[in-house]
């Protein structure tokens, strides 16, 4: 190995800039990846793996590309919307529920009294049908921390339920994902 030729003091020196530059150069990379937005990233990735779709219970629920999907070992997902920022924020919770001899009828009537409960005042109700299953669907907003949230509760007979929470600004989306849920194939209906 041949020893440098350059005084000390210029061998410190230069090291020096050579670490000042990779300072630089890390702090730069750093400041990048903070400004990535990881959460659409991770949703583009859930679409490459799994597709357009989800499976919960016995049916099969369309996932738009700009929603995120979370799901839960006790078998519920969690959507959750990635575009336009924060008055476009939303949640839709899709889950299996096993509520043995109770009418569909009957469950509106609690469900609704459930989220009155709660500060819910709700606007609309929807019949609905998906595959034979029928289902209601009501629609609501409150208030919370002077926030206007909308809160639409769906259940599809006595074993599935939609639950979005979020932005009126994205309502309509939730409700083009509820007109693509189809029974799942397969599932004994």
């Amino acid at each position: 190995m041949k020893r440098d030729p350059r005084p000390v003091f210029q061998q410190v020196k230069s090291g020096l800039k050579i670490a000042g530059i990779m300072v630089v150069v890390l702090a730069s990379v750093m400041v990048c990846l903070s400004l990535l937005p990881v959460y659409r990233i991770e949703a583009w990735a859930w679409h490459l793996r799994h597709g357009n779709s989800i499976q919960v219970g016995q049916f099969q629920v369309p996932v738009p590309h700009e929603w995120k999907v979370e799901r839960f070992d006790s078998g519920d997902v969690l959507l959750i919307n990635t575009k336009g920022g924060k008055s476009y924020w939303a949640t839709i919770t899709l889950s299996k529920e096993v509520q043995r001899n109770v009418s569909v009828a009957d469950l509106e009537k609690f469900q609704r009294r459930t989220l009155e409960s709660i500060g819910m005042h709700i606007t609309d109700v929807r019949n609905l049908r998906i595959n034979g299953a029928s289902g209601f669907c009501l629609d609501g907003e409150t208030t919370m921390a002077a926030l206007q949230i909308r809160n639409i509760s769906c259940r599809v007979g006595t074993n599935f339920a939609l639950d979005y929470v979020g932005s009126s600004l994205k309502a309509p989306a939730f409700y083009s994902i509820l007109d693509g849920v189809s029974v799942a194939q397969g599932a004994i209906h």
